[in-house]
């Protein structure tokens, strides 16, 4: 499992910590890991990363008929 903290403190992270200690459960830190990890799928080309960029500089958002296409291209 890939958890992303967003807008967290030292509060909520020890209480992750203590959550995750009373329940027997292994955390640990992707970029600190001697593991090579990877997202499942491909990656995608320099052409559709280069499009996904422009799509998302000119309207601000990616309309929901584009990301389904290219996570459907991809996977």
């Amino acid at each position: 499992m890939l958890l992303q903290l967003d807008e967290t403190n030292r509060e909520g992270l020890n209480s992750l910590l203590t959550f995750t200690k009373e329940n027997n459960l292994k955390l640990s830190l992707v970029d600190e890991s001697e593991h090579n990890n990877h997202l499942p799928g491909k990656p995608l080309t320099p052409k559709q990363l280069k499009q996904l960029i422009e799509d998302s500089r000119k309207s601000g958002i990616i309309s929901m008929r584009t990301a389904h296409k290219i996570i459907s291209d991809n996977y």
